[in-house]
């Protein structure tokens, strides 16, 4: 009995072996990765363009090259008239040869490069007048003249423009950087500033000797500023030169004494926007021509 026994659990052991080993391995359903959210894409914001300018400082025979690149040996894209207005700037600048070289986007829609000191913003008259730093600079540059200082004088300059003065409306003009202008008071420099229309003599010296009283006899003298206007017309009407249209205009005129109307003075004050901000850039005199 024990041996049939024996036999029998011998015999299922066997099966279960074989069942073991022919079984088939149990399946395994992969589990696929879990993946991050493809991201939405974003498209790059695009630089604001900058303005309007309108082009400054070229004569009326002269136009202004717009170049492929920045600098004055770039290929030659276009070019602009003196007066031409409705200029955008990209927002890329860089400086070659010590000048600033900005690009802009023309009217057309097309892009080049320009030297930046023959661009000024576009302003309106009536937002320039309106503007309390237009008239604060006025006064701050009446104030650096009667006080003769140089360094507060300089810093009402245009730095990218400088400061172009005309002893008289025919003469050429004599340019200042506002490095120079703080020691502008004082420089021994002699100049040749121009003709005196009248006389006919050449004008020659030094800036406190040739301009300086003439500013003094308007600024430390009871006058009138204006704003977006030349000089009254007294005795003739000057024209504010084409090269400085799109300068904004401010005026600052003495008028005649009593009994000698033609004893009348004005300096007209040519006004550029740099980084949005005023800053001076033409000073001219203008005054009874017989």
């Amino acid at each position: 009995m024990r041996r049939l026994q024996g036999q029998r659990l011998f015999g299922a052991a066997l099966a279960l072996l074989a069942a073991c080993q022919t079984a088939p391995p149990p399946t395994v359903t992969p589990v696929p990765p879990q993946q991050a959210p493809n991201p939405t894409p974003t498209a790059s914001p695009t630089p604001a363009l900058q303005g309007p300018f309108a082009v400054v400082l070229v004569p009326p025979t002269d136009r202004l090259k717009v170049r492929a690149g920045p600098g004055p040996d770039q290929p030659i894209l276009a070019d602009l008239p003196p007066d031409a207005t409705g200029l955008f700037l990209t927002g890329r600048a860089q400086t070659v040869q010590g000048a600033r070289w900005v690009e802009i986007r023309m009217p057309d829609g097309r892009i080049g490069w320009v030297n930046a000191a023959f661009l000024t913003r576009e302003v309106s008259p009536a937002v320039f007048c309106a503007d309390p730093r237009v008239a604060a600079l006025v006064a701050n540059f009446e104030a650096a003249v009667r006080n003769r200082d140089g360094p507060a004088l300089a810093a009402l300059i245009s730095p990218v423009h400088g400061l172009r003065i005309h002893i008289n409306r025919l003469s050429d003009p004599i340019l200042v950087n506002p490095g120079a202008a703080a020691a502008l008071f004082t420089d021994p420099t002699v100049r040749r500033w121009g003709v005196h229309p009248a006389s006919g003599m050449e004008i020659t010296g030094t800036f406190a000797e040739a301009v300086l009283p003439d500013l003094l006899d308007v600024i430390a003298r009871p006058h009138e500023r204006r704003c977006g206007l030349l000089v009254p017309p007294v005795t003739y009407q000057p024209a504010w030169p084409e090269a400085y249209r799109a300068f904004a205009l401010y005026s600052l005129h003495r008028p005649g004494t009593p009994g000698n109307e033609l004893d009348w003075r004005t300096w007209a004050l040519g006004i550029a926007f740099v980084d949005d901000a005023p800053s001076l850039a033409v000073l001219m005199q203008f005054f009874w021509e017989p």
